[in-house]
């Protein structure tokens, strides 16, 4: 048995995805797939950490399958469905679709643990996509930092009112990287400066910071050398944007652990994401799209200007 490297924690969702008009039915989403996509185009040892029904259709196993991760950690309950959503996004690429499952089915699903798997406790790091910082995944996680592994977290805050902010804070002072959409950022900064908005988070207690801000790229920070970075987008076709926000946060939690440079990390970030939009739905990893990842990183780096 060989420890996994990089465990990646998120949820399985079915989704409807409205593309140029037109509505793609049954596509695999959620949030984890993607972190793990953009996780495993820079690591050869990923593990995932999730729940869905027994309900996935043959293409969305082979979905996952496709991802060539390690999928100890992903538990199927017979009497549960697979939660669906819709996802249509406005000019800025930011979600305004929302969930088609009841909620009722939907917490019960989440109620069921997702224990780690024995590969998955000793990794370097442990990646959390979530709207829950009371989730028991959570305090596994923070047992395991206890123990030297790195915790980054990408904090899906769809609306303030149904989420647990302070609780929520109170996580991002305990995690050593933190990766909130612009949205969420800027609200909870209370300004749309992004030097400002860094500038805020940088004080909330991670050693490294990278706010998504979509097609206009992303800021990072990092605590070691108090620099903010500006990382453009990676110039690509998108095709649809869903979870890109997610495989940047799998990439920048490898680029971070593997390099400690925020900058770099953000660029790992930025070319995952770009590698995921230029298709509905998950990509088949492959050792040329690794490599085309990897030839992107030099002028990704160059691109960058500081904030």
């Amino acid at each position: 048995m060989v420890d996994c490297k990089f465990v990646i924690y998120g949820k399985i969702i079915i989704d409807d995805i409205v593309v140029a008009g037109s509505r793609v039915r049954s596509v695999l989403g959620g949030g984890g797939p993607q972190a793990a996509f953009g996780a495993r185009l820079w690591s050869d040892s990923v593990g995932f950490v999730s729940r869905s029904g027994s309900d996935l259709a043959a293409a969305h196993v082979n979905g996952l399958r496709g991802l060539d991760i390690d999928l100890a950690g992903w538990r199927q309950f017979s009497e549960i469905p697979t939660p669906r959503t819709l996802m249509q996004y406005d000019e800025e690429e930011y979600l305004t679709g929302g969930l088609l499952t009841g909620r009722d089915e939907w917490l019960r699903l989440l109620g069921e643990p997702v224990p780690l798997p024995p590969s998955y406790q000793r990794p370097r790091a442990i990646h959390l996509v979530t709207e829950f910082p009371g989730e028991p995944i959570v305090d596994a996680a923070l047992d395991l930092h206890r123990q030297g592994t790195i915790i980054s977290l990408e904090p899906l805050t769809v609306t303030f009112s149904s989420l647990d902010w302070d609780r929520m804070l109170s996580l991002i002072g305990k995690v050593d990287v933190v990766a909130p959409d612009w949205p969420t950022a800027s609200r909870q900064a209370a300004d749309d400066d992004p030097k400002r908005v860094i500038h805020y988070w940088s004080r909330l207690g991670p050693a490294m910071i990278a706010v998504r801000h979509g097609a206009r790229g992303s800021y990072v920070w990092s605590r070691d050398c108090d620099e903010a970075w500006h990382i453009p987008a990676v110039p690509t076709w998108v095709v649809d944007p869903t979870g890109a926000g997610n495989a940047y946060g799998g990439g920048l939690c490898v680029g971070w652990t593997a390099t400690g440079d925020a900058r770099q990390a953000g660029c790992y970030g930025a070319i995952s994401a770009a590698m995921l939009v230029r298709q509905v739905g998950l990509p088949l990893m492959s050792s040329g799209l690794r490599h085309e990842a990897e030839s992107l990183v030099e002028q990704t780096v160059a691109a960058a200007c500081r904030l």
